[in-house]
């Protein structure tokens, strides 16, 4: 299980290398009036054009924390800003009051997470908000004993730890939005964890984390390529991404697994043969994974009207190379010219 990091020193240089991975990706400062419930304050901020996002990372502890915040578009000079999303980490020991986390996997590889509070002065935004509709990954940490669900946020190991980071920041934004234009796109993947006997591939621990840490990136990839292409694109609790036709109907249903690991595997090919059942139409059934699997394995999934969409990283942004065959296929399915 994951570990929390409760000793000060630790925290301390865990931050300072956070902080540092944004460096490279900043163009300017700027100075704006940071807004938050309660007050206001005049800051300099980060902004980096390449990520669409502003920050203000803290240095040095202010009382039981160090403040992180974040913001999204690049702000004017001495504009008035509101913060999206604080990733804010305890100074020492363990305070579940504060959202931000640092953990460590086996191998002692620093993660980042979150408690999912994002609070923002609005009604009905809080972490119940976050918990139900957050579509990245979530993992068990040990607390000294005492067992927390978190949301992953980023492996800073990973060469797309500050992409993640900022994905995590446009997903809590989306999150936020909801509560102004609630719709179908709400989502949170839920596991279907029964084992089968199947291929084994080894992912280290260290690997599976990179990759699940990136799974909210593919998932609002994903679903801006569809969107893109005329399609009318939900998701909910239990399905990663579904197209619906003219009527509303179901078409096809995605579940996107970021390694090909048994467990995987099956998790998607479970919860793909679940959420289609009820629905008046088969719909089209599509795992969305990085590599191909074995011709034997691919047959059986066929058989089980299951098809492969492969992903892939180009830099730190994710492809589906193949998306056009399927396109096609969906299209005559909702009826798009």
């Amino acid at each position: 299980m994951f570990k929390i990091v409760d000793d000060e020193k630790r925290i301390e240089d865990a931050q300072q290398k956070f902080i540092k991975k944004f460096e490279p990706f900043i163009d300017k400062k700027i100075w704006v009036t940071i807004g938050y419930q309660g007050g206001s304050q005049e800051r300099k901020v980060s902004w980096s054009s390449k990520l669409g996002i502003w920050m203000l990372l803290s240095k040095e502890k202010a009382e039981n924390r160090y403040w992180n915040a974040f913001g999204i578009g690049e702000p004017s000079k001495g504009a008035n800003v509101s913060i999206i999303c604080e990733i804010n980490f305890p100074s020492r020991g363990i305070d579940r009051s504060i959202g931000g986390a640092f953990v460590t996997d086996s191998s002692g590889s620093l993660i980042v997470v979150h408690r999912g509070k994002i609070g923002g002065g609005r009604k009905g935004i809080g972490k119940s908000l976050f918990e139900d509709n957050y579509r990245g990954e979530w993992i068990a940490i040990d607390e000294n004993g005492v067992e927390t669900k978190v949301a992953l946020v980023g492996a800073m190991d990973s060469p797309r730890f500050v992409r993640q980071v900022s994905q995590f920041v446009f997903e809590v934004k989306r999150i936020k939005d909801l509560i102004y234009a609630p719709s179908q796109k709400q989502q949170r993947a839920i596991e279907f964890r029964e084992e089968f006997e199947g291929e084994k591939v080894y992912i280290s621990e260290k690997d599976k984390i990179v990759a699940k840490c990136d799974h909210g990136s593919i998932v609002t990839a994903l679903d801006s390529d569809l969107e893109r292409r005329g399609f009318k694109v939900g998701n909910n609790k239990q399905c990663d991404l579904f197209v619906v036709n003219a009527k509303g109907e179901k078409v096809s249903l995605f579940e996107i697994k970021t390694d090909i690991s048994s467990t995987s595997i099956y998790c998607g090919v479970g919860q793909l043969l679940l959420n289609g059942v009820g629905i008046s139409t088969r719909p089209k059934l599509i795992l969305t994974i990085p590599k191909k699997v074995n011709k034997t394995l691919e047959a059986k999934l066929n058989k089980l009207g299951i098809e492969l969409l492969l992903f892939r990283w180009r830099g730190d942004k994710v492809v589906f190379p193949k998306l056009d065959s399927f396109v096609r296929k969906l299209k005559r399915l909702q009826n798009i010219s």
